[in-house]
């Protein structure tokens, strides 16, 4: 039987959609993920045939093929973990429901799962939920664990869960999952710094300069003997900064979240960030590489950089 499950692939700071085609069929016991699967793609099959097998569901020894469409694109990561067992069990006819295609053509699912059955957060949810929403997904189906991070966003329907036996009985209509409520989210009009701009006491031509920068948004480069400030008063730059609005703030936490970095109890970054590298920091240091780019994993963004010399 062939079932296709919806989720959200992540290419650099942009979402795609991925359908995940399952196919159960009698023959030689065999389970095999086709589409430009990485490793850790690859070995979600143990992890979902475990986690199955956990919650109480027998697999028979079958041929399972899973293409993740389109084929032509890499995907990575293991988010995808939720998605192909819930085509698995819908293919081997343990979810039965008479409005069940509706329902998964309208949903995305996201998650990683542990061999009890439990689903892990992912990474990048923020920008997965984004990209949903602007595809035009009606409701996604996450971790718990991230449901703070996805309720930033409005207009889409958020459904977590915990444990994949609950997603089970939600499928077949026997329980019902609660809806997460959008947050309000207050702007902050004006945010606390460690160094403050108006500390620098001379250097009035330095800071003039940098006053213009902050208030165009204008590139400077500092040059100067060591010991003369410039360090100081570049540090002090976010402070005189103007404060982001929501949109600009929705953008960094993007680049937060699938960096792993943001923070699940106040997820929503509202400084601007600031990096200091050294001079004689690499291209692909500052601004990280690989065949798809994306952002390094440091507790800076790469924003607002200043060199030094």
């Amino acid at each position: 039987m062939l079932s296709i499950v919806q989720s959200i692939a992540l290419n650099g700071l942009d979402g795609y959609l991925v359908s995940i085609q399952v196919d159960i069929s009698d023959g030689l016991p065999y389970f095999e993920i086709v589409g430009l699967p990485d490793m850790s793609v690859k070995e979600s099959k143990e992890r979902v045939k475990t986690a199955i097998k956990n919650t109480g569901i027998h697999l028979n020894s079958k041929k399972i093929i899973i293409n993740l469409a389109p084929a032509n694109t890499r995907k990575e990561g293991s988010k995808f973990d939720l998605p192909i067992a819930i085509g698995v069990l819908i293919s081997n006819k343990e979810i039965k429901n008479k409005n069940l295609n509706k329902f998964l053509k309208e949903t995305a699912f996201i998650g990683e799962l542990s061999l009890n059955g439990k689903i892990e957060k992912v990474n990048g949810i923020l920008a997965i939920v984004i990209e949903a929403k602007r595809l035009g997904i009606k409701r996604i189906i996450l971790p718990k664990e991230n449901i703070k991070e996805a309720s930033i966003i409005d207009g889409i329907q958020i459904l977590p869960v915990e444990y994949l036996n609950e997603l089970i009985e939600y499928l077949n209509g026997n329980q019902k999952l609660k809806e997460v409520e959008k947050r309000k989210i207050d702007v902050k009009t004006e945010n606390k710094y460690e160094v403050d701009f108006s500390e620098v006491k001379g250097q009035e031509s330095v800071k003039r300069a940098l006053e213009i920068v902050a208030a165009g948004g204008h590139n400077c480069c500092l040059i100067g003997s060591p010991g003369v400030g410039k360090t100081m008063l570049a540090k002090r730059l976010p402070s005189i900064l103007p404060d982001m609005n929501f949109e600009e703030s929705l953008e960094t936490t993007k680049i937060y979240s699938i960096s792993g970095l943001a923070n699940q109890e106040n997820p929503l970054i509202q400084q601007r960030p600031f990096r200091s590298p050294h001079h004689n920091i690499t291209t692909a240091s500052l601004i990280g590489g690989g065949r798809i780019p994306k952002p390094r994993r440091n507790k800076f963004s790469p924003l607002w950089c200043f060199i030094f010399r």
